[in-house]
Formats: C-alpha cells, sequence, structure tokens
C-alpha cells in the first residue's frame, strides 16, 4: 500500500525554511509589510493550488513558490518625475484626467 503525502505535515516539518526566507523577506529596502501568518498562508495556498502530490514534488516546487511570493510582496517604486511635473503644470485643468 503506497503511502499518502500531507502537505500540511509536510509544511509544519519544514516551517523552518519559509520562516528564514520571510525574515530575509523583512530586512529588503522595499518590504511592504506582510505578516509571517499573511507569507505562510500565501505559500500554502500556492502550493495546494500546484496539486503537490509528493515530497519530492513539494522539495523542488517550494523554493520557486516562495521566490515568486517574495518577489511579490517587495515593491520598488520610483518617482515619475515627468508625471509630477505635468501634474503640477495642469491641475484643476481637463488635462488633469490624461495624466
Amino acid at each position: 500500500m503506497k503511502a499518502t503525502f500531507d502537505l500540511r505535515t509536510w509544511m509544519t516539518e519544514n516551517r523552518e525554511m519559509i520562516i528564514s526566507k520571510y525574515n530575509k523577506l523583512t530586512a529588503e529596502k522595499f518590504f511592504n509589510g506582510i505578516s509571517l501568518k499573511d507569507f505562510m498562508t500565501l505559500v500554502l495556498n500556492a502550493m495546494v493550488r500546484n496539486n503537490i502530490k509528493s515530497e519530492k514534488r513539494a522539495e523542488t516546487m517550494l523554493p520557486y513558490i516562495m521566490g515568486s511570493i517574495y518577489v511579490n510582496n517587495s515593491k520598488v517604486v520610483a518617482e515619475d518625475k515627468i508625471t509630477n511635473k505635468l501634474t503640477e503644470k495642469y491641475n484643476g485643468t481637463a488635462y488633469t484626467a490624461l495624466i
């Protein structure tokens, strides 16, 4: 009889890896403030969405899934100087809607 794979148990056993990735994320300059609980929930949901059925597949997919969640929670925001100048110039006019 083939043993069944339980994703939640596997994730619990490997939670240190997820927590260390979260700690690296919190040290980033562009961290958006997601909580550890939300981060772990996103990782678990992504693993479930990918239909992980074996330990080997889980070990393979976990770094990719954590990486995508890591990137999605690191937002780099650049200042758009051209748009800011146009907004100042046309503030209160009909052209503001186009900017």
